[in-house]
């Protein structure tokens, strides 16, 4: 298990170098983490159990966070207004539950 983590964190520590780090490790967790409780209990209320229903939302949301992440620097979304920032939310939404298999530059 310890070389796999130290290759990992090899590989991000290259990759650093290679792009700017605009969204900060903190910031993208806390998004995660408030996105899911938030959509969570939809899931619940669908009859998904609470274990799954958070994995989907985690699912679900780190796709979302994704789109932004490709198509928004950090600054410019911070800039965003408010009605702005939802509307690519819901679409980016979509997007993700419409193609779940279609992978966004993010992923490995």
């Amino acid at each position: 298990m310890k070389p796999i983590l130290t290759g990992v964190a090899l590989l991000l520590a290259t990759s650093a170098f290679a792009l700017p780090v605009e969204y900060k490790t903190l910031h993208l967790v806390s998004w995660a983490y408030q996105c899911s409780l938030r959509l969570a209990p939809t899931y619940q209320m669908q009859g998904m159990t609470s274990n799954l229903a958070m994995q989907s939302a985690i699912q679900l949301c780190s796709c979302v966070i994704d789109h932004y992440r490709e198509n928004h620097r950090y600054v410019e979304l911070q800039l965003m207004p408010l009605p702005q920032r939802e509307a690519f939310g819901e679409m980016y939404s979509q997007e993700c539950v419409d193609y779940p298999e279609k992978e966004t530059s993010w992923n490995l």
